[in-house]
């Protein structure tokens, strides 16, 4: 069986999909199987019935798969270099976050957004966008000189800062740890 397999696969053909979707043949099929849904209702109650659970399979088997970075590791750097400016929690949150930003198809900024969101609750999206949007641009920069710039406080003075300040230090972090995520392994 392995090598009848083995073997269609390496057989060279001209054709990689072997069913063209858009030939006559094939639209009969798909309108043949129409009609045998629609004129059975059972089919159609049962597959309206039996969809949410089967779709909602398929989504914990995806989550199950899909790659996910070792946040201990990422935590661990984080900690190293800003647990003596910012608290644990908000290094552990941003390191979560970073490790969901693997493959991502958002923008920089929004990553960077989506880093720290949670963290400062009263910051509107669009109020972090516009905070993010300079760490983005610093991004094709020097990244340790905009990571230090907004780091020249002490622990005590963190409780001291408005929310808009620990949000640009946040940003400022979020940008050293997405950087450090495509370092990481992937499990």
């Amino acid at each position: 069986m392995a090598l009848e397999i083995l073997s269609l696969l390496m057989e060279p053909k001209e054709e990689i999909y072997p069913w063209d979707t858009t030939t006559l043949a094939a639209e009969a099929y798909f309108s043949e199987a129409e009609q045998q849904l629609a004129s059975d209702p059972w089919l159609e109650q049962e597959l309206i019935a039996t969809a949410p659970g089967f779709l909602s399979q398929l989504d914990n088997l995806w989550q199950a798969k899909a790659p996910v970075l070792q946040t201990p590791h990422l935590q661990a750097k984080l900690s190293a270099q800003f647990a003596q400016y910012v608290p644990q929690e908000w290094l552990a949150t941003i390191s979560r976050q970073a490790s969901q930003m693997i493959d991502s198809q958002k923008s920089l900024g929004a990553q960077l957004v989506q880093c720290v969101q949670e963290l400062v609750p009263n910051c509107l999206e669009e109020d972090l966008l516009v905070l993010a949007r300079p760490y983005a641009n610093a991004m094709r920069g020097n990244l340790d000189t905009a990571t230090a710039a907004q780091l020249n406080i002490t622990p005590e003075q963190w409780t001291k800062l408005s929310e808009i300040q620990q949000a640009k230090i946040g940003l400022a972090i979020a940008l050293y740890a997405l950087k450090q995520t495509p370092e990481e392994e992937i499990l």
